[in-house]
C-alpha cells in the first residue's frame, strides 16, 4: 500500500508542490528527508511535524529529535499512521531559525507499493530564502491582556551576580 502525499510549500506569490508517492510502512524521518530532496533543501537543520486539521491548525508536535523521555519522534510514525484515508493533513516546520513551513495532505491511498518514495509531480520552484511569514494580528492579538511596565526592569550594566 501506498499514500499519495501533495506537500505545498507555504508561499503567496507562486504555487510551489511536490507530489509524493510514499509507501505506508515509511516512517516521519525517512519522508523529512524526501521532502528536503525534491525542494533541494540542504540536509542537516531541525524540522517538526504537526498534527492539523481541516483548517490547518497547529496541533500536536512530532519532533525529529526528543527533549523528553516521553517524547515520540518521527521515526515512531509510519506514513500509514498518520495518512489513513484521504484529506488527512499535517504541518511541516523546517529549519526554525528561517521557517520553512509547508503543509501536507493524503491526496490518495494506493494499493500500489513503490519501492522508495517516489516524486509525481513537481509544480513551481522554490524561492532562495523562506517565504516571510504574514501576521495580520494586532499586537493585542498576540500579547492577550499583558500589562508590561519596562519601568520594573533594572539596566543590565546595573546587575551583578
Amino acid at each position: 500500500m501506498s499514500v499519495s502525499i501533495r506537500v505545498i510549500l507555504d508561499w503567496e506569490e507562486e504555487d510551489v508542490f511536490r507530489d509524493l508517492l510514499v509507501p505506508a510502512e515509511t516512517d516521519l524521518l525517512q519522508l523529512h528527508d524526501a521532502i528536503l530532496k525534491s525542494f533541494q533543501l540542504a540536509s542537516g537543520e531541525m524540522a517538526s511535524y504537526y498534527r492539523s486539521n481541516e483548517n490547518w491548525d497547529q496541533g500536536e508536535e512530532i519532533p525529529m529529535m526528543a527533549f523528553d523521555d516521553k517524547q515520540a519522534t518521527m521515526e515512531h510514525f509510519l506514513v500509514e499512521d498518520i495518512f489513513s484515508s484521504k484529506g488527512k493533513k499535517l504541518l511541516y516546520v523546517y529549519d526554525f531559525l528561517s521557517m520553512w513551513t509547508f503543509y501536507l495532505e493524503s491526496m490518495n491511498i494506493l494499493e500500489e507499493e513503490p519501492e522508495g518514495i517516489k516524486v509525481t509531480q513537481i509544480k513551481g520552484h522554490r524561492p532562495p530564502e523562506a517565504p516571510e511569514k504574514k501576521d495580520n494580528r494586532s499586537d493585542s492579538d498576540l500579547f492577550g491582556d499583558l500589562d508590561l511596565d519596562l519601568g520594573e526592569f533594572e539596566d543590565l550594566d546595573d546587575y551583578e551576580e
